[in-house]
């Protein structure tokens, strides 16, 4: 038997490994496909931007090849780089050079479907003798791409250049959609990837409180069905058969631990109908300071095993809810037992209700052990428990607070938790007030 046990935990924890691994080589998967697609990108702007500056230069090649054929305009731009700076640009314009200039670089674009607006300049040792202003600052706006007019003028240090501003168009035009559908994808993978993470971490943490679950099932069934064997197995027995009061003693511990076990089962029912989403609500208009009363009478034979006290301070006046009376109350009695349960000591809870705006808040404090703040945004989670170190005399399943929440969310209120650790606890259903 030995054996078996330790085969099946031997597979357990190899199904265990096998999910891990599968979960990091799916993420490994998912970094790789993320950088090669990133990877990708890259190089298709950059071959974008090679393809559009070959474009270009041979554009402006084959415009002076084409210039160099036409003697009259050779001979025309001859005589205008001897005049001054400030009046080249009138000296072209005159002549009809600019505007065949620019006709020329528009054909031989077009023939590679480029169709931008550009800056035209004709420059000598780098500075502009075409506008009358510096180069530098056309360089700085934007790319630009130069020939060589050695041909056309017959003198060096002459260069024709040609600035797009708004070069990005060109790239977006030509790959627009595919940038934008890549660019998708990575998104798309990148949230998968934190989704990955998010829900492996979950289940994992799923995982781990089904396993404390199970754990606390069992040692909550074991001692109430030991407790009535032995009972049931000495009045059997008929050991004390003339003495009437130790017959009624056993009894009276099978009827006790019997109700104990059917609130066990009766929790589990709850963690079912959670689970299916089942529960059905019946409302009816209800006094709220009613609710906490009826709370406070179901725990008090609790409190008073404990030797403790509950301070009842109801400040919501004769403030109604449309809700369901019994779940409503279950809720209440839940934070109360917990708040008996997570007390050192006597327990000493205090119970408020107030009106806040159009609601009406049910507070349940006490003087408890508290809950870290690490751990509070986790207390309302199904099967979840708050690690108490070696420390294993808290009982239950860890579903008390998930009940709690999903009462009151369907009742389209809220919970809300304060909690510093050795000082205790504050619970807060808010609950919408009926009209």
């Amino acid at each position: 038997m030995q054996k078996t046990w330790k085969i099946v935990d031997a597979n357990g924890c190899m199904k265990k490994t096998l999910r891990k691994y599968l979960v990091w080589i799916t993420l490994l998967l998912l970094v790789v496909l993320l950088f090669f697609q990133v990877r990708w990108m890259v190089y298709s702007v950059r071959f974008q931007e090679k393809v559009f500056q070959n474009s270009v230069n041979l554009a402006l090649n084959k415009t002076i090849s084409a210039l160099n054929k036409n003697q009259t305009v050779c001979n025309l731009m001859r005589q205008c780089m001897n005049c001054d700076s400030t009046r080249l640009e009138m000296q072209l314009s005159s002549n009809g050079v600019g505007d065949q200039l620019r006709t020329a670089i528009n054909e031989e674009l077009a023939a590679f479907n480029i169709h931008l607006n550009y800056d035209l300049f004709i420059i000598k040792n780098k500075q502009d003798t075409l506008l009358a202003k510096q180069f530098d600052e056309v360089i700085r706006k934007g790319v630009c791409y130069t020939q060589s007019l050695r041909e056309v003028l017959q003198e060096s240090g002459y260069e024709l250049v040609v600035s797009f501003p708004g070069r990005t168009r060109f790239f977006l035009d030509s790959a627009g959609l595919m940038l934008l559908s890549s660019v998708l994808l990575i998104l798309l993978i990148f949230i998968s990837i934190i989704q990955l993470v998010r829900l492996y971490k979950s289940e994992l943490q799923l995982a781990e409180n089904i396993k404390e679950l199970i754990n606390n099932v069992t040692h909550e069934f074991k001692t109430p069905i030991s407790s009535i064997a032995l009972a049931a197995n000495l009045i059997k027995k008929g050991r004390y058969g003339d003495n009437p009061e130790k017959v009624q003693e056993y009894a009276g511990l099978i009827f006790k631990e019997n109700q104990k076990l059917q609130r066990q089962v009766e929790s589990l029912l709850h963690l079912a109908a959670i689970e299916r989403d089942e529960f059905e609500y019946h409302r009816r208009q209800t006094s709220v300071d009613v609710l906490v009363n009826d709370a406070v009478e179901s725990v008090s034979m609790l409190i008073a095993e404990r030797e403790g006290k509950v301070i009842t301070e109801l400040e919501s006046a004769d403030a109604t809810v449309w809700v369901d009376p019994l779940h409503l109350t279950n809720a209440i009695v839940n934070l109360l037992s917990n708040a008996v349960k997570y007390s050192a000591g006597a327990p000493e809870i205090t119970v408020r209700t107030y009106t806040r705006g159009r609601s009406v808040c049910i507070e349940v404090s006490d003087r408890g052990i508290g809950i870290p703040v690490k751990y509070q945004r986790y207390v309302f989670d199904k099967y979840y428990r708050v690690p108490t170190g070696d420390v294993h005399n808290i009982k239950g399943f860890g579903i008390g607070l998930s009940y709690v929440k999903n009462v009151v969310e369907a009742h389209q209120g809220r919970v809300e938790v304060h909690s510093e650790p050795g000082k205790g606890s504050t619970f807060t259903l808010i609950i919408p007030k009926s009209e």
